[in-house]
């Protein structure tokens, strides 16, 4: 077995599907008790048994690749357990239970395209799953999903279908100059993050460029203007010229009073540059309550002390914020 990682796996198996080959959508439906991943985790699984994705957290993994083979080869979609109660007597949960997942292999084509479409657009999209029926179907999401899902991503209606919840990737913007922008860029694309980089330094442009969805950008309020900011996205700032870092700050700090608000924004420097930061824009007319959105200085405090331990207390940063949203905790285990 050939296993990757990506955390949104529909865009690989509708590549795989359109290169001519089959494909299977595994997802965790239940479990009982807690586990490395959360309800609504999902792997991909082709047809020459090539796996990108993660549910267990690797322990059983080969087992769910060889159901997912096996209802591949039958056509049908099936359910399978690991852990107690499993058939799987030789894979074990370390972590004690049980899990159940669903392997689809009758999702059309269509259904998996709108789903990527819709991420692509940076629009979340709920993908709902019938197991009577074997019907799956995209619907946007209700006013309620948001909070309904802010444990996991997956709910079930009664006992035959669930609704699983595709958020867009998160995304960064970071603004910068040096090697800890291109670090934080790497960084944060290793975690996941689209990254959006603005700069005026040509060489962190050209070293960020392989960590970026979109070519760098400059800093010049045309290139601030032009990045486009909503809930999934995180801005940072890593100036040592504070001059330059105020017209990207005072863009995110107006997404705040919007529809779609950034979740997360931070600066670098010391406290002393960020007080007079702050001052600076609650001049210009900046409440103490919108001010208070800064995470300043940026990143968790683990006493960083060169560019590389900096960039991951930023990212740090940057992931604590997107996950205290959504958090963890016992209501994401399903009982049977």
């Amino acid at each position: 077995m050939i296993q990757d990682f990506d955390e949104t796996v529909l865009p690989i198996l509708l590549d795989w599907r359109g290169a001519g080959g089959a494909g299977a959508l595994v997802t965790l439906v239940r479990k009982s008790a807690s586990g490395p991943r959360p309800l609504g985790s999902q792997l991909a699984v082709a047809a020459d048994g090539r796996v990108v994705g993660l549910i267990s957290g690797g322990c059983v993994e080969g087992g769910i690749a060889e159901e997912a083979l096996s209802a591949m080869r039958a056509g049908r979609d099936r359910m399978a357990r690991f852990g107690e109660g499993s058939r799987y007597v030789d894979l074990r949960m370390p972590c004690g239970g049980s899990i159940d997942v669903h392997v689809n292999v009758t999702v059309t084509d269509e259904t998996l395209a709108q789903v990527v479409a819709a991420l692509a657009e940076r629009r979340p999209v709920v993908m709902v799953t019938d197991l009577e029926t074997g019907a799956a179907w995209v619907e946007p999401p209700g006013a309620g999903d948001d909070a309904a899902f802010a444990v996991a991503e997956l709910a079930w209606q009664g006992e035959s279908r669930f609704r699983r919840l595709h958020r867009p990737p998160p995304r960064l913007v970071l603004a910068g100059r040096g090697p800890i922008l291109t670090l934080t860029a790497r960084i944060a694309a290793l975690n996941g993050y689209q990254v959006v980089v603005l700069t005026d330094d040509a060489h962190a442009a050209d070293q960020a460029r392989a960590s970026c969805v979109e070519p760098p950008r400059g800093t010049g309020p045309g290139d601030v203007a032009a990045v486009a900011l909503d809930a999934a996205t995180a801005v940072v700032t890593l100036f040592h010229d504070h001059d330059v870092e105020l017209p990207v700050l005072r863009r995110a700090l107006s997404s705040r009073m919007g529809a779609a608000p950034v979740f997360h924004i931070g600066a670098l420097g010391s406290r002393t540059t960020h007080a007079a930061r702050l001052a600076r824009l609650a001049d210009e007319g900046f409440d103490d309550a919108t001010l208070a959105h800064i995470e300043g200085p940026a990143g968790v405090p683990i006493h960083a002390a060169n560019p590389a331990e900096i960039a991951t207390s930023v990212v740090a940063g940057v992931i604590r914020a997107y996950r205290s949203r959504r958090p963890r905790v016992s209501q994401d285990v399903a009982a049977e």
